[in-house]
């Protein structure tokens, strides 16, 4: 019994060589998989410009319950510090933009384009300290799905 249990192992354990050396006598290097890297918040994913519409919009639109200073109020919460990241490190910022989109304004939800509630998104990456850059933060969400927020810089 061990003997081809012994055997399976190896012949597993061989596939991938035997995959390899035809290449390598070819003359063809072998390539590793393309795994993009993570984009995350500290790669400077909006610009300065867009982050100041942000600013404008917000305190037009989001003010009145989370408050000029983002602290939140209420049932609002904040948009800034530690409670803010607590809740949303780790996840694509689509999450955010979709739970923008289907929850605010409370009392009229749904309002909210996705350039309003992206450029929002960049006030709120400004305030919460990460960096701006030269290229806008997407509204495409399936762009938006390949840049998480990060509490700490990588």
């Amino acid at each position: 019994m061990m003997p081809r249990v012994f055997a399976a192992s190896l012949i597993v354990a061989l596939i991938p060589v035997v995959s390899v050396v035809p290449l390598l006598a070819w003359g063809a290097e072998p390539r590793a998989l393309d795994v993009r890297a993570e984009r995350t918040v500290w790669d400077s994913v909006y610009t300065a410009a867009q982050a100041s519409r942000g600013e404008t919009l917000y305190v037009k639109s989001c003010a009145r319950c989370h408050q000029v200073s983002l602290a939140g109020a209420d049932e609002s919460p904040p948009l800034t510090g530690g409670a803010f990241m607590g809740n949303w490190s780790g996840l694509p910022l689509a999450d955010l933009q979709n739970r923008i989109r289907t929850t605010m304004p409370s009392d009229s939800v749904g309002i909210y384009n996705r350039q309003l509630v992206t450029d929002v998104m960049a006030y709120l990456l400004k305030a919460n300290g990460f960096p701006a850059g030269a290229t806008e933060l997407p509204t495409d969400t399936e762009a938006l799905r390949g840049i998480m927020m990060r509490a700490s810089r990588p």
